[in-house]
């Protein structure tokens, strides 16, 4: 069945009215009729089966049938502090965290950022367009959320105001401490994680050490460097294996 994301708001009762593009979609692409079913997700982990009762040419009226947990949604909220890569690596990292399992994603800039945000507005203009990202990824890939993706950030504030019950800090000058020994040395999966990924060109030491200061647990990903597109989607891949995501 489709797939459609509506605020809570619009639920009342056993009714939900649809409008805006998803009705267009509804009628013009998917064609769908009166007493034809579709799935509403509530964007809190919630998944409706509901039937069209009423369509008009922006309205689409719905009454829903029975509603249970989403089942694609992860026990666990895994974070991702991003600094800003070049080009659109951007949206493909949210598109493929998203699909993994992502709970949020926060940009950030850093020393060696190459990507720098030149205003309000063009903040705004690139957070809106991960948001829709973020979103089409949400639908293709039967989750329960749309992951939330903020406005960028430094990483002063970000490794600050995190208060995450696991922080951490993905960094290449690394040798002693694994994520595969640290993950195996937690008793309890942790309700939420964080994950810190540096630019191109890394971290500047300053800030790794200033990461350590607020929590961050410095860890390796292998003696293999990953790329910044590749590192923060590996890491999530390997948690939510080890806490049985997956399953």
């Amino acid at each position: 069945m489709h797939r459609f994301f509506v605020e809570p708001g619009q639920i009342q009762g056993n009714i939900c009215k649809i409008t805006g593009d998803d009705a267009w979609h509804i009628q013009k692409v998917l064609r769908l009729g009166i007493d034809e079913e579709i799935i509403l997700c509530d964007s809190q982990g919630k998944d409706y089966i509901a039937v069209i009762q009423f369509v008009d040419k922006s309205l689409i009226q719905v009454k829903i049938v029975s509603q249970a947990p989403s089942k694609a949604e992860p026990k666990i909220e895994v974070s991702l502090l991003q600094a800003l890569p070049k080009s659109s690596k951007m949206e493909t990292i949210i598109q493929k965290c998203v699909e993994l399992g992502i709970y949020e994603i926060l940009p950030i800039t850093t020393m060696r950022s190459v990507v720098r945000i030149s205003d309000d507005r063009d903040a705004r203009r690139k957070v809106q367009r991960w948001q829709k990202v973020a979103e089409e990824a949400a639908k293709q890939s039967k989750r329960g959320i749309i992951p939330h993706i903020y406005e960028p950030i430094g990483i002063q504030q970000a490794v600050n105001e995190c208060n995450a019950d696991l922080k951490l800090l993905f960094w290449e000058e690394e040798k002693e401490q694994s994520l595969h020994s640290l993950l195996h040395s937690q008793v309890f999966a942790p309700k939420s994680t964080a994950m810190l990924v540096g630019p191109e060109g890394g971290l500047d030491n300053s800030e790794s050490e200033l990461a350590k200061q607020h929590g961050w647990v410095s860890v390796s990903l292998g003696s293999r460097i990953l790329r910044t597109e590749t590192a923060g989607m590996a890491a999530l891949a390997a948690i939510m294996y080890h806490w049985r995501e997956w399953e």
